[in-house]
């Protein structure tokens, strides 16, 4: 009996075997998706004594289009926010604020975040 389980455990998990796993996230997708992973928040307080360039104003955003999803995050806005910042070339940003809209062309609810793109200094 016992011989018996463990060749049909052994069968089932060497079917499992070729299973392949299909995505909708591309490789260039991932890249993009982690770019703002090296680009820090801070606070007016923390850059008193740091070295910084400001290149520019950024905006991140995150939308609810339909109304069976979820409202959106503003962590997902911050993201988008430091992404596009990693694409000018910062590091940082000085966040300014986080607002969010209700009933936004395209948008059941919308979170938009604005800040300024920095180049900080390493110490």
């Amino acid at each position: 009996m016992r011989v018996i389980a463990l060749a049909v455990v052994a069968l089932a998990l060497s079917g499992c075997a070729n299973m392949a796993v299909d995505s909708n996230v591309s490789p260039s997708g991932i890249k993009d998706y982690y770019k703002g992973n090296n680009v820090k928040l801070y606070g007016r307080d923390e850059l008193k004594d740091v070295n910084y360039v400001t290149l520019g104003t950024v905006e991140g955003e995150a939308c609810q289009i339909e109304a069976n999803e979820p409202p959106p995050k503003d962590a997902d806005a911050r993201a988008h926010l430091r992404r596009r910042a990693a694409d000018m070339g910062a590091n940082g940003v000085l966040l300014d604020s986080c607002i969010r809209f209700d009933d936004m062309p395209g948008c059941i609810e919308q979170v938009l975040c604005s800040g300024q793109a920095l180049k900080v200094s390493e110490l």
